[in-house]
């Protein structure tokens, strides 16, 4: 069944208040000067609504609707906001596995987190280690459906004799144009450039989907590389996506077991 979302709907729990208080740095803000806050979301695992699916109950403690309440609140607080995702957007529920094993996708579909995400607006967000979990092409299918770019500079079908020659799988970074409202109330032209970078372990985490299709770069090899391009082609401010949820034990052991 398709999901349906509307913004009204998705952001139902966020509660509507007559008065706004500026955050400080935007209170604060001179003729000249403007603030920009950086929101970002990671590991959402495929947890949409605030419901869990192993219990077979609501709860109040998971979900995008009831965090896109909380960026709702810090946006109407803040003058000027960007949102992004450090990935792990796409498995971690049974919801995930059931669209990607049973129900599959198509393409034109749209994939329930993504459509949460769209909802909300995201401005860029990258790749996580459980991106791969259902196999690339599955990726390919749920990304298409994103209304923000996805960007990552490590992940190559081919990797080049230097970081700015390999075959990336998708675009290293984008830049986007943005206008930020001074303390004076004055608009000003800024470019903010997002790239996104993924754990080389992937290669051993996902190695059943990736082996022989795909290679990772080092991810300081690629950012010195590509950061200065992003420099180069105007970017003002850099801002780097990158996703880690593993201490250096479990690494270990993930290793060793894949």
């Amino acid at each position: 069944m398709p999901l349906t979302l509307s913004r009204r709907r998705f952001l139902g729990t966020a509660a509507a208040g007559s008065l706004v208080l500026l955050h400080p740095f935007s209170a604060r803000a001179q003729a000249g000067q403007a603030h920009l806050r950086i929101l970002s979301t990671t590991d959402l695992h495929c947890h949409v609504q605030p419901y869990d699916y192993y219990a077979d109950k609501p709860v109040d403690t998971v979900g995008l609707a009831r965090t896109g309440s909380v960026i709702e609140a810090i946006r109407a607080e803040a003058t000027n906001t960007l949102l992004v995702d450090n990935g792990d957007y796409l498995q971690g529920n049974p919801m995930g596995d059931y669209i990607a094993y049973k129900r599959g996708m198509k393409a034109g579909d749209v994939h329930p987190v993504i459509a949460g995400m769209n909802t909300l607006d995201y401005a860029a967000g990258t790749l996580g280690y459980h991106e791969f979990n259902y196999g690339v092409d599955f990726l390919d299918l749920v990304n298409a459906g994103a209304g923000f770019p996805i960007v990552c500079a490590n992940f190559a079908r081919t990797l080049g004799a230097t970081p700015r020659e390999d075959e990336l799988h998708l675009k290293p970074y984008v830049i986007l144009e943005r206008t930020l409202t001074d303390g004076a109330g004055a608009e000003l032209p800024v470019k903010v450039g997002l790239i996104g970078f993924v754990p080389p372990q992937i290669m051993l985490w996902d190695r059943g989907h990736l082996e022989g299709r795909f290679q990772v770069r080092d991810i300081l090899e690629a950012a010195a590389a590509w950061v200065p391009e992003m420099r180069e082609a105007g970017a003002d401010v850099v801002i780097a996506l990158s996703h880690s949820g593993i201490d250096p034990a479990a690494a270990a052991s993930m290793a060793e077991n894949a």
